[in-house]
């Protein structure tokens, strides 16, 4: 028989006739093909949820302090959550279902919606775990103007001002009003593209200034009038779409020095997902990837998480409404689909807001005020199955029709769950009802089909929701071809 290799990630071209591979609440990883082993890939499955506590309002933000805490913008309230799940209000914001973001400079936290006054702070404790939060106080200072993102380099907090071409910063190790007010000379403005400033994000020690079709790069230069300077004859031909898709890399083989991804679009209007280190960044949406999200319609309100686990670290990509997210993994350079389950309905993915705390990863639903631990031992959403698929690619044997006496799955054994298969012979356009194979519990279990008639093009495609816990290696075929 012969080996069915599932290579990559997730590909579904403009034509099903070309690619097909659907990979759902699967990652793919690579395995040691130079130390022996027989495949180049294992599928391993997304992680589950387990709901930790529960607040009131939408997922608006999450954010792990400096210290290591853990907090949340549910609605109107900004929620603190101990390592053990418990919940407490450290203030409130204005109300509304509008993305947020924090940022804190180890002794001030401070909060953003975007709105001209929409800005908040209020004093940290001295260390994690502790309640000593202050009041959460909405500013006033005449020099502080709103901005959708926030970010911070040398203790300096830095912003956009919406719908215009400046950005601004804070006073150095911002306190409050009364001992550090906003200081109206420090704006500075877009000075290559002319474009509306739409987002502002550090990697490293550079400044990052997102435009509608630009971004430009500055550093802090320590001048006495203002203290960042433009690093000259740099830029980047592209756009945020998305100031809430912006999400930073942690330090991996792949960004050696810490890295960012957003969402973008370049001058003729198109979308693509980008990364970048340094001051330098590249597209690594593949054309199957770009056609799905330009098909999807608005994308203005996208927003990205990124959380490392297992050694991967995933960037999501969640549209609100989607039916499913695009997951990007970093250390691999693959993607694949996550989704949830609405009933038998394919629905957006639960998490909306996604951080890492207390050495576990959270993520905030989009809709109840749940707040879930993202975890590899959980095999459900919830209490509510996973939908998990993954489709081949088309087996053609050398363009004759061919006899397909057997398919013997590659897969780890789960609990005597179940796996749906079925296959297309009409190039991915329909796929029959196929039939389903019992994986076993444990031991040496080949789950094997027999008898499947006859192809010229064939896909097979594997699809289950048990709560099981496998891997999928791929399959073996047995198949004859024919002269005809």
């Amino acid at each position: 028989m012969s080996r069915v290799n599932l290579t990559g990630g997730s590909y579904v071209a403009r034509s099903l006739s070309v690619a097909a591979q659907r990979c759902l609440n699967l990652y793919p990883e690579p395995l040691p093909t130079a130390e022996g082993e027989p495949v180049q890939f294992a599928h391993f499955l997304t992680p589950g949820l387990k709901v930790q506590a529960t607040g009131s309002g939408v997922s608006r933000c999450a954010y792990q302090t400096t210290q290591g805490d853990a907090l949340f913008v549910l609605g109107p309230n900004v929620y603190l959550m101990n390592a053990t799940g418990g919940l407490s209000v450290i203030g409130t914001i204005s109300d509304g279902y509008g993305q947020v973001r924090m940022c804190d400079n180890g002794t001030t936290l401070f909060i953003v919606d975007g709105a001209p006054s929409g800005g908040w702070y209020c004093s940290l404790p001295s260390k994690s775990g502790e309640t000593g939060y202050g009041t959460l106080i909405q500013i006033s200072d005449d020099a502080f103007y709103g901005s959708p993102t926030i970010a911070i380099l040398d203790t300096f907090f830095l912003f956009v001002n919406p719908d215009t071409t400046n950005w601004y910063t804070s006073a150095a190790q911002f306190a409050d009003e009364a001992t550090t007010p906003f200081d109206s000379l420090y704006v500075a403005s877009d000075t290559t593209s002319l474009t509306t400033l739409s987002a502002i994000e550090v990697v490293g020690q550079t400044i990052w200034i997102f435009g509608r079709s630009q971004i430009e790069f500055w550093y802090d230069a320590g001048a006495s009038d203002f203290p960042f300077a433009r690093i000259p004859g740099v830029t980047l031909e592209v756009g945020c779409l998305s100031p809430y898709s912006i999400a930073k890399v942690p330090t991996s083989a792949a960004a050696p020095n810490g890295g960012i991804m957003w969402l973008g679009i370049d001058k003729g209007g198109m979308s693509r997902v980008y990364f970048g280190e340094g001051n330098v960044g590249k597209p690594v949406s593949t054309f199957a990837v770009d056609g799905a999200l330009q098909a999807m319609g608005d994308l203005s309100g996208a927003i990205g998480n990124v959380y490392q686990q297992a050694g991967h670290i995933f960037y999501v990509l969640t549209i609100p409404g989607a039916l499913s997210s695009w997951v990007y993994d970093v250390s691999c350079d693959l993607w694949h689909e996550r989704c949830s389950l609405a009933g038998d309905t394919e629905s957006q993915i639960r998490p909306l807001n996604w951080t890492a705390a207390y050495g576990r990863i959270w993520g905030a639903d989009h809709t109840n005020g749940n707040i879930y631990e993202i975890a590899i031992e959980a095999l459900d959403d919830a209490g509510s199955p996973i939908k998990r698929q993954r489709a081949f690619p088309h087996l053609v044997p050398n363009g004759n029709r061919a006899i397909h006496r057997r398919l013997m799955l590659d897969m780890q054994n789960g609990r005597f769950g179940s796996v749906h298969v079925d296959w297309s012979d009409d190039r991915g356009a329909t796929f029959n009802i196929g039939c389903d194979l019992t994986i076993g519990s444990s031991g040496n279990s080949w789950p094997t089909l027999w008898r499947l008639g006859m192809a010229r093009d064939r896909i097979y495609r594997l699809t289950w929701a048990a709560n099981i816990r496998t891997a999928l290696m791929g399959a073996f075929i047995d198949v004859e071809p024919v002269a005809s």
